[in-house]
């Protein structure tokens, strides 16, 4: 037990960069400052974290008044669930299979289970941060509606302590299962690739399934459902419980103190145990079958003529393209920047327009109808300035120089100009944008007829809108890249650039959507609205690719 703590401890540390709270490291003025933008940060939040507790009391408001609060808790504990779950795939992969202190540990005399129940405990810790922040104004408010005093606290406080177990060990069962039968010599890239698509595909398909079928009101029955609502108050819970049996479980055992509660309590407590025993000898088995040579990958070699290695080195045109080839291949061939950076571009169309559209449940995008109906021209700028938020929410551009690590002395050192850096660390994110704009287009036309031309001209103008976003994500990572990681998922999810990033560009976005409106009320033509922007944009991207170039040239190394 000593020894998981001890590997427990010093996981924390790397995990969270415990280190720059340390007085010495606070004499330094780097570390004081992160601490500083974290700390802004936080404030920052203030005002979206509460007006998330006001929708969150709202919610349990409006259930109570239909006689259903028992499913506020339900709701709440199946969300959190499925969010731990999807969400700490990427957290359980990095922290497995691709953090440094693993190629340290397997090598010492340290018993398998004691490294992956380290490894485990620190994903709960972070878990319970996480999870703390989202589920406890929910538990709170939830005592208005129920009662129970102290004993509910400690109901609660044990329901918190065992909700992120399940998923996080069913996500480690399967994580640890893929990468061991995916460690085949040669393609196993290539074959983790796919099969973890293929198993998030599959996931999010079984889910829109589950929630369609989870509550059904047969046509013409809609009265005699509310009356059935207002009659008796286990009534979603119960249909819920039929699908995700312990979220019904957790309702019922906070919702009052006597004997049937404290059975749902133990069932719970007792299926988290099993999951947790079971996953654990699991893992134990299979762990180091899908770690050893993990990080190995297989070439193609062949002999290349002295003509053929003249051509390409001595094609200068082509650096910009080798610069892109060397990050597209990295994002795609690490898992951890595959999910966080290539998978965002799929992954925000579908949260905004497939999702609903296969759920069955389009009232999201009744704004949007209703703003096509009534104003098309607004309708189609519109689109392009969220084509442009798109952009400014995908962490691959800011990241891009963090991501190389302790291997950036190779971008400074190589004989490849600034201009040939830059281009080719746009190209990936512009393709994601691509990407992006197409499924989103596309999803659109379940809701909207809509012009081809018209969207067409909309696609191409959140594509060029998306240049400055990029530019200033190269141009932040460049001024201060984050390169002392130990984990690649720390070079995306932990790195200040990002998060700067997003705001600064959520901004900039903002500013073009407020001018361009201003112009649309005094009855600009369109023409010239779109000509305006497109010189508006023209010269932000300018400005910021000479800064970009200049940030550049004094980082790298000088070249004859």
């Amino acid at each position: 037990m000593k020894e998981i703590l001890i590997l427990t401890k010093a996981s924390l540390i790397h995990q969270f960069n415990l280190h720059i709270l340390h007085p010495r490291s606070l004499k330094r003025k780097k570390d004081a400052f992160r601490i500083l933008m974290y700390l802004l940060v936080i404030i920052a939040l203030i005002p979206s974290y509460w007006l998330y507790i006001k929708f969150v009391r709202q919610v349990g408001f409006s259930l109570m008044m239909i006689n259903q609060e028992l499913y506020f808790t339900a709701l709440a504990h199946y969300s959190a669930t499925l969010i731990i779950f999807l969400f700490g795939l990427l957290h359980i992969l990095s922290t497995y299979y691709f953090s440094r202190d693993t190629d340290m540990l397997i090598p010492l005399p340290i018993k398998g289970r004691h490294i992956v129940l380290s490894k485990f405990f620190t994903l709960l810790i972070y878990e319970y941060l996480i999870l703390g922040i989202f589920l406890f104004p929910i538990l709170i408010i939830n005592q208005s509606f129920v009662g129970g005093g102290v004993i509910y606290l400690l109901k609660s406080v044990i329901i918190f302590l065992l909700t992120p177990i399940v998923p996080l060990s069913l996500g480690s069962f399967l994580i640890v299962l893929i990468m061991r039968f995916t460690n085949i010599k040669g393609k196993k890239d290539l074959v983790r690739v796919i099969t973890m698509f293929a198993f998030l595909i599959v996931v999010l398909g079984v889910q829109i399934i589950l929630q369609r079928s989870m509550i059904q009101i047969p046509p013409g029955q809609e009265l005699e459902f509310m009356g059935e609502l207002f009659k008796n108050n286990r009534a979603l819970i119960d249909m819920m419980g039929r699908v995700f049996p312990m979220s019904k479980w957790v309702a019922i055992s906070l919702s009052n103190n006597n004997l049937d509660a404290a059975i749902h309590l133990l069932s719970i407590t007792v299926v988290n145990f099993f999951v947790f025993i079971v996953m654990i000898v699991f893992v134990e088995k299979f762990y180091l079958g899908g770690l050893i040579g993990s990080n190995e990958s297989a070439s193609s070699k062949r002999k290349i003529t002295r003509n053929e290695l003249n051509k390409l080195t001595d094609n200068e045109g082509a650096h910009f393209f080798a610069v892109f080839k060397v990050d597209w291949i990295t994002l795609i061939k690490t898992p951890v920047y595959l999910f966080n950076c290539v998978s965002i571009a799929l992954i925000l169309p579908i949260i905004f327009i497939v999702m609903p559209s296969l759920s069955g449940s389009s009232e999201e995008m009744d704004f949007v109808i209703n703003l096509y109906n009534l104003n098309k021209t607004e309708f189609y700028l519109g689109l392009a300035g969220a084509y442009m938020l798109f952009a400014a929410m995908n962490p691959t551009a800011p990241s891009s120089f963090s991501r190389e690590g302790a291997s950036f002395w190779i971008t400074r050192a190589i004989p490849v100009r600034e201009r040939d850096h830059i281009l080719g660390k746009s190209i990936a994110p512009l393709i994601l944008q691509t990407i992006t704009i197409v499924i989103f287009s596309f999803g659109i036309q379940f809701y909207i007829p809509t012009q081809p031309l018209a969207i067409v001209s909309s696609s191409i103008l959140g594509l060029i809108s998306a240049i400055p976003i990029v530019l200033i994500g190269l141009l932040i990572d460049i001024s201060r890249p984050y390169l002392t990681w130990d984990n690649p998922q720390r070079a995306v999810k932990q790195n200040m650039n990002v998060l700067i990033s997003m705001g600064l560009c959520g901004l900039i976005t903002a500013g073009i959507g407020w001018l361009t409106y201003a112009m649309l009320i005094e009855n600009f033509s369109v023409l010239l609205i779109v000509l305006l922007d497109l010189i508006l944009i023209f010269i932000l991207s300018m400005v910021v690719y000479r800064m970009s170039i200049a940030k550049l040239r004094a980082m790298l190394l000088p070249t004859e």
